[in-house]
């Protein structure tokens, strides 16, 4: 089951709202939309965010394969309930649905409809009939245009973390009972994996479970209850598209979590229900009932292990907004004590897991951005550190170290140059608490016998994302990587020589932008390959030309960079050296950009670029 209808919401988009008062008029406001979809384009989810009135909204559309129709479901944050459904399709480029909606004291028949649907804008309205279909009026429209980046988070009050600890990758191992209620002790185990995100700041969460050996693969919504303080659990299947009958329930203060609700299995009225146990290895149980709970019979449970698991939190602390003051010496190695202070803010995420850990520095008052890009090397158990200004964009020579045994400090070394003389240059971080912290940089003009403080930064969480710095926009040029990504990839195994094979796999990708796009980072997930990978895109404004490194959630290093630009024909192509299998090869990437479909290419040349072998493909199709 697959369709592409509402493929052209998935990514991120800026949102006008217009709703008609009672008074009969109207008012504007603003607002986000992020989507996604699922099951091959039957399922799309989307967040909707509003601001000014701090609150949340999601769809969730379902497409009928046997009645090629859609059922779309709208949940507010405020409730977190599923609102009526309306139910439609398309024709001719337009988008219409009916159902009725819930006025509180009255259900009245409401239509909504998409149109002028292109690949960065399409509009949506919806209206209300009070003569039973005959006329409608309008009262709410909204007119989406794509943007590059995720919106920002509202600042809400969290209501409930219960599912954080799902949020990932996983593989499962199934164990099912070949014949529940029937007295049979036969079970078969398989496996499978699992992708799991949240919503409305944790108060939904949603997993998409793949099953390699059957027919179908599963999907589950979960959706907290504000006013019951409870779960409600549906489960979709691939194959039928519809939601199925809910559990409900929550989280008891062992961490257990208990969900029950009715069914029918083989035609007979059952009760069924999902216990959870949390953990390192998290455990769903579902059991049957048939007479009324009071006893029950185990048939199917899913044992949880992270594809990736995390090896190191060192500088989680970081994740989120900051301000910063910062004090630079205005003279180094001559014995001043003359400071500057200024102020500046610093946004900061983790990637594999903990492994990288990326900040950008904002410095308004010099119109300026600065980045770390910090790789943990699981073999050495060290982290590396690069500093990237926006003024050169190049990186710095790395610092390298580790942190204390009682993790209260790190202390980070490597070399620099000063006024064309060597110098050892030190990073060291301090006083970590959950809202605080503090940095130093110092240099060494003899060896490292002594150091000369000469930057120090402390940050003060903040609650909201900083301000751009209001500078020119350097390039475009990968801005319509940002967002998530299915990929579809070939490999040529071996990637040279003879004979060789093409296998598949499935993949995605995360791409962000900073420097106002003269970086791009992505994260891919490859669960069949046993590694992630991320990707560092360096834009030099000089030569106009784009550094691409890659980097293996393996080995934690940056690898030699391929470097190059986008031509007049739209594609992007980068060469460099590196090695395969201890042979010298050259190395190309070729990109071809798309806003809903773009494609990658690697090749491998032993000859010095007279010839070409391709060892890699990828087909991105955007999934937010």
């Amino acid at each position: 089951m697959s369709t592409n209808d509402f493929d052209f919401l998935n990514g991120h988009f800026d949102v006008a709202h217009r709703v008609l008062t009672p008074a009969g008029d109207w008012t504007e406001f603003a607002g986000t939309h992020s989507g996604r979809t699922h099951h091959g384009g039957a399922v799309s989810v989307d967040e909707a965010r509003f601001p000014a009135k701090a609150a949340y909204g999601m769809s969730l559309r379902l497409y009928d394969p046997a009645e090629q129709i859609w059922t779309v479901y709208w949940v507010s944050s405020t409730t977190g309930k599923l609102q009526p459904p309306v139910r439609g399709g398309w024709s001719d480029g337009v988008c219409t649905l009916y159902g009725e909606d819930d006025l509180g004291d009255r259900m009245i028949p409401v239509r909504l409809r998409w149109s002028d649907v292109t690949e960065t804008t399409a509009h949506w309205e919806q209206a209300y009939s009070e003569d039973g279909g005959q006329t409608w009026q309008t009262n709410w429209t909204m007119d989406l245009t794509r943007r590059s980046t995720e919106p920002p988070p509202l600042d809400t009050p969290k209501l409930t973390g219960d599912f954080d600890f799902f949020v990932g990758s996983w593989k499962v191992q199934h164990r099912q009972l070949l014949a529940p209620l029937t007295g049979s002790d036969e079970w078969r185990e398989y496996a499978g994996t699992a992708e799991t995100y949240t919503l409305f700041n944790g108060a939904v969460c949603i997993d998409e479970t793949f099953f390699p050996t059957e027919d179908f693969d599963g999907m589950t919504v979960r959706l907290y209850d504000v006013e019951a303080g409870a779960w409600a659990i549906y489960w979709i299947s691939s194959k039928r598209g519809v939601l199925e009958p809910p559990v409900y329930g929550g989280f008891g203060p062992d961490g257990v979590g208990i969900l029950e609700g009715p069914d029918t299995h083989d035609g007979r009225p059952v009760d069924v229900r999902f216990r959870w146990t949390k953990g390192d290895v998290p455990v769903w149980e579902q059991s049957f009932s048939e007479d009324g709970g009071a006893t029950w019979e185990s048939n199917w449970s899913m044992t949880f292990t992270r594809m990736f698991p995390k090896v190191t939190s060192d500088f989680d602390f970081l994740n989120g907004y900051f301000d910063v003051r910062h004090r630079t010496l205005n003279k180094v190695f001559v014995g001043s004590d003359d400071w500057q202070s200024y102020e500046g803010t610093c946004s900061a995420r983790t990637h594999f897991d903990g492994a990288i850990s990326i900040d950008e520095m904002q410095f308004p008052g010099k119109a300026s951005y600065g980045m770390s890009v910090r790789l943990f090397d699981p073999v050495a158990e060290e982290w590396t550190i690069y500093w990237i200004n926006s003024t050169t964009m190049e990186l710095y020579p790395p610092v390298k170290g580790r942190w204390a045994d009682d993790g209260k400090s790190c202390w980070l070394t490597g070399e620099e140059e000063l006024d064309g003389k060597p110098i050892l240059v030190s990073y060291a971080w301090s006083d970590i608490t959950e809202t605080t912290a503090h940095w130093e940089q110092s240099f060494s003009e003899d060896g490292g016998t002594t150091w000369e403080v000469n930057w120090t930064m402390d940050f003060t969480r903040r609650p909201t994302e900083p301000p751009r710095v209001g500078i020119p926009k350097p390039t475009s040029d990968f801005d319509f990587l940002v967002g998530e990504w299915d990929m579809h990839n070939e490999r040529r195994r071996p990637p040279l020589g003879e004979p060789s094979e093409w296998y598949e796999l499935a993949s995605k990708m995360k791409v962000y932008s900073y420097f106002d796009g003269a970086i791009s980072f992505d994260e891919g997930w490859y669960p069949t390959e046993g590694f992630r990978g991320a990707t560092l895109r360096l834009y030099n404004p000089t030569t106009e030309t784009w550094s691409i490194h890659w980097i293996n959630s393996l080995r934690g290093t940056l690898e030699t960079p391929v470097i190059g630009a986008f031509g007049t024909d739209g594609r992007g192509i980068f060469e460099g050296p590196d090695e395969w299998n201890g042979q010298p090869i050259d190395v190309r990437f070729i990109w071809t950009p798309g806003t809903t479909q773009a494609a990658w290419e690697q090749l491998f040349s032993t000859d010095h670029g007279k010839t070409w072998v391709s060892n890699w493909k990828m087909r991105h199709t955007r999934a937010a």
